[in-house]
């Protein structure tokens, strides 16, 4: 027996503070990013004894050789955070307002060492630290999150709205809990960030390739500080606009590998795909998005402020699919097989004609997706000679809503099918046309069913946090930190679907209330497949005739009911405290660091629905899961000044991962019956535990110029109980064989690496005059590791397998160019081959049962600014415009394509302003 499983937790983000980036590299002026949020400047260190910062080295070098703008600002803000924080950090710094370096947040986070993400739509997503998806996110150091998930997708955030961008790849104990893969914090500005008046805004024109669309982003950022009665006052206002019209399409091979028979072909037994088919995913997306602060400083040690943070997600998905089977139905006389062409080896096939297959199907979807995303904080500081105390209190709300109608078809009759698995050109991939049938006669199609969707998530909490910090005036413990934190989370989640199949019905498309046309065409730049077209209902008819559909499909008017065994509420306490102390001595060098505890209380309840069979049958009842745990979580960590530019760092620590909420829901979701001999089944575990990590990383650092950077690092993580999601067979009194997907802990795993990275411009005495206006980025990063899993379900016993979605290989190289009119930037990103998933082979041992190839690509950011307070800057994504692909492997040394997804390029033409 093969099992397959697909493992990892649900991506958590971890955003932290911009507190962590309490040092800038350059002295504090407009534009620049000065560490804000609760217990501002806590969460990052001074340099070690006797060690310069880059904004001495600037003094020291004269004011008349100070250049402080555009990419160079950037860079040295971010070396600053780097040098100085008391954790392992890397950062981004917007060069100007409303401008990071790329189009969105998630593409920036690609250029950062360590990191990797997947793309679709247009936009990077998926992020991973060195290779792992549980992390948290925070926004100016609090925590945020959408709906009912443990995190925020960091593309929700817009561009124009963001200062900076740190992620944390090192604890402290001062920190929100950081996950197995660290944190992320997203930092944005507030008014006294500026001198005064500051008005700055950006309008752009986007435009797609794949779906010849044209669209516009802007932000406008509104700021002022004035003096009054009461003290400093200031006010910030910035508001962005985001709208993308996108189009992925794809063609695939299936996962599913079958063996033809003698009966079937002269030629067997040959291995083939059992299905091929097409998918399309056209999408418009539109994210508005405000924040807005406000500081008051009564007196020079006091001061409070508050944030506003609006977020919103809007997306409407005209996703369709055909799915062309290679397969009879049960009972009647198999397919027949001809023109085989076998590949060499003679094991499985190149290309063949099919005939007497079941009929082609697909769906016609309009999905509608929203989300809307509410922070609200006020906090405050006060600041003597050697104490600080600082407090943030916060509230967050976000709502997700989901509608789905699937206007499912299928052929009228099956059609011959010439397909080749593999076309040797171009891109490869599947190529399969069916000889004298019109994909776009909408006569050549019946209504097959009516799928009906409504989910709706949600998640708020209560969050709040006190900080004490108390410089001793001891040279060898010279600051002591003290502090807790109590949140209060809700989580709530109910789904409701039905289902009306209607394929024997064998009514014909025009015979229903909504319109036939012929699909958008896919594949742009392809000459592959030239049948890429088919007769289908439009998005725009399903939604406006949804009352008519679902009375065609007997359903009662209005929204599905929700199901219970799919419905969920979630509340979640923590209580944290923690103290940590600074230590500094010298050794004829000076070596300082941290030692710190973090100790947190969780309490979770959890309220669902259980499947219960007994001698009755089967029923339904109500289920309560509570759990309680302590969390003890200490760091260590160590920093050597053997000169003023070389620094090494050691740091320990131990962090976790909660289940996500989905996770421990109890019940079980049994699907409708499909083609197979058996049904499927999908649910919780309300027994997961939290993953545990034990975590080490050294890093040795040289900063040679006031932009350049060479360093080096290793790291360790070893981690128990990862969260996988295995998938086993049972034999269900009630439905027979089922198979059934559910999350649970694996056993003991480990994951290390390399890092590296070096950036600098060019600004040297022996280098020429014009070659110092370039400049380079560079990083490499190195995974490897694995982990046991040991099947709490009874399949597996310690199998070892690699993790999922994680490249062995990930390097950007970024060249630079900025003189006073002209700056651009060259960027180019490369991710190695990863797998999808693992699949148990005849030996006992795992192989990569499916795995993405390489990926790459290459962006472009030009800007002119012919004067400081204009710029005009074009930006491309995704130049190269190579489509994704991935493949099956069928065994150590075959494997068939299984899709060739082309993706979006975009360009965009804009103009920023400040005033």
């Amino acid at each position: 027996m093969r099992y397959r499983f697909l493992y990892g937790s649900a991506c958590s983000l971890l955003m932290l503070a911009a507190t962590g980036a309490a040092a800038q590299s350059v002295p504090e002026q407009a534009g620049t990013v000065p560490p804000t949020g609760p217990a501002a400047g806590s969460q990052a260190g001074t340099p070690a004894a006797g060690t310069e910062s880059a904004a001495a080295d600037d003094a020291d070098a004269g004011a008349d050789t100070i250049v402080v703008t555009g990419f160079r600002q950037s860079l040295r803000s971010a070396q600053g955070i780097k040098r100085n924080a008391d954790q392992i950090v890397d950062a981004i710094v917007a060069q100007d307002i409303g401008k990071l370096p790329d189009i969105n947040v998630s593409d920036s986070l690609a250029r950062i060492t360590g990191v990797q993400v997947d793309r679709r739509n247009g936009e990077a997503q998926q992020v991973r630290i060195r290779g792992l998806p549980q992390f948290t996110t925070t926004y100016n150091g609090r925590e945020i999150f959408t709906a009912e998930q443990r995190v925020v997708a960091t593309q929700d955030f817009p561009a124009g709205g963001v200062a900076a961008l740190e992620v944390f790849k090192s604890s402290t104990a001062n920190l929100v809990e950081p996950g197995l893969a660290g944190l992320i914090n997203v930092r944005s500005r507030r008014p006294f960030d500026f001198d005064g008046l500051e008005i700055a805004g950006a309008f752009n024109t986007t435009l797609a390739t794949q779906s010849q669309s044209l669209d516009w982003n802007g932000n406008l950022l509104v700021s002022n500080r004035w003096d009054t009665g009461i003290g400093e006052v200031g006010a910030l206002v910035n508001v962005s606009y985001t709208r993308l019209r996108y189009l992925d399409s794809a063609r695939f091979d299936s996962g599913a590998i079958a063996t033809a028979s003698p009966e079937q072909s002269a030629q067997a037994p040959f291995r083939f795909p059992d299905a091929v088919g097409f998918f399309q995913s056209p999408g418009y997306r539109q994210r508005p998005s405000v924040n807005a602060a406000v500081q008051w400083k009564p007196t020079d040690n006091l001061e409070f402020y508050g944030d506003f943070l609006f977020q919103g997600f809007r997306r409407e998905v005209d996703d369709r699919n055909m799915f062309v089977p290679l397969f009879g139905p049960g009972g009647a006389p198999p397919p027949q097989f001809s023109n085989v062409v076998l590949r060499p080896g003679g094991t499985s096939a190149q290309s063949l004609t099919a005939t007497g297959t079941n009929r082609p199907d697909g769906y016609q979807a309009a999905t509608n997706e929203k989300t809307d995303t509410y922070q609200y904080a006020v906090g405050g500081a006060w600041t003597t000679e050697r104490v600080k105390l600082s407090f943030d209190v916060a509230r967050t709300q976000s709502r997700f809503d989901l509608s789905i109608y699937s206007f499912d078809y299928a052929f009228a009759r099956a059609p011959t099918v010439d397909v080749d698995f593999d076309v040797p050109r171009g891109d490869g991939g599947v190529e399969f046309n069916f000889p004298g049938f019109d994909l776009t006669d909408a006569g050549n199609y019946i209504y097959r069913g009516f799928f009906d969707r409504n989910l709706i998530a949600r998640g708020d909490d209560w969050q709040a946090r006190a900080d004490l910090e108390w410089q001793t005036g001891f040279d060898f413990i010279p600051t002591i930190q003290f502090g807790g934190r109590f949140t209060d989370r809700q989580g709530s989640f109910e789904n409701a679907e039905r289902y009306a199949p209607a394929e024997d019905q064998r009514r014909p498309l025009a015979s229903l209330p909504v319109t036939i046309a012929t699909t958008q065409t896919g594949f742009r730049g392809s000459d592959i497949q030239p049948q890429r077209t088919w007769a289908s209902a439009t998005r725009e008819s399903i939604r406006a005739n949804v009352a008519q559909l679902r009375q065609v499909a007997g359903f009662a008017p209005g929204l599905p009911t929700p199901d219970p065994l799919q419905a969920y509420t979630a509340n979640e306490k923590t209580y944290a405290v923690y103290g940590q102390a600074k230590y500094a001595v010298d050794f004829g060098f000076p070596i300082d660091g941290t030692v710190g505890l973090r100790a947190v209380r969780t309490e979770n309840g959890l309220q669902g629905t259980s499947r219960v069979i007994d001698a009755n049958g089967e029923s339904f009842v109500p289920t309560v899961a509570n759990t309680a745990y302590w969390d003890y979580l200490p760091n260590a960590s160590l920093r050597a000044g053997f000169t003023d530019q070389l620094q090494l760092r050691l740091a320990w620590s131990k962090t976790r991962t909660r289940p996500n909420f989905g996770d421990l829901n109890p019940g079980l979701i049994i699907d409708p019956p499909g083609g197979n001999s058996f049904r499927t089944a999908r649910g919780g575990n309300p027994d997961l535990q939290p993953t545990d990590s034990t975590n080490w990383d050294a890093s040795l650092e040289y900063y040679f110029s006031r932009t350049g950077l060479a360093s080096v690092g290793v790291f360790r993580r070893d981690f128990t109980g990862f969260i996988n999601n295995f998938t086993f067979f049972v034999d269900d009194p009630v439905y027979g064989s089922l198979r059934i997907s559910r999350p649970g802990n694996g056993g003991k795993g480990r994951l290390e690496g390399l890092e590296a990275q070096v950036t600098s411009f060019f600004d040297f005495e022996f280098v020429p005059e014009p070659l110092r206006n370039f400049g380079i980025q560079a990083n490499y990063t190195l995974l490897t590791g694995d982990q046991a899993l040991t099947d709490e379900f009874g399949g597996l016993s310690d199998l070892r397998v690699g993790f999922n979605d994680v490249s062995k290989h990930t390097y950007n190289i970024v060249g630079l160019y900025e003189s006073g009119l002209i700056s651009a930037r060259l960027a180019y990103n490369y991710r190695s081959d990863f797998p999808r998933s693992f699949e148990v082979s005849a030996g006992g041992g795992s192989i990569a049962n499916e795995f993405t190839q390489g990926i790459s690509r290459l962006d472009l950011s030009f800007n002119v600014t012919p004067d400081p307070r204009i710029t005009f800057a074009i930006d491309i994504s995704n130049i190269l415009g190579k489509p994704f692909r991935d493949f099956r492997n069928i065994s150590e040394t075959e494997r068939y394509p299984r899709d060739v997804r082309y993706e979006e390029s975009i360009y965009s033409f804009g103009i920023r302003v400040r005033i």
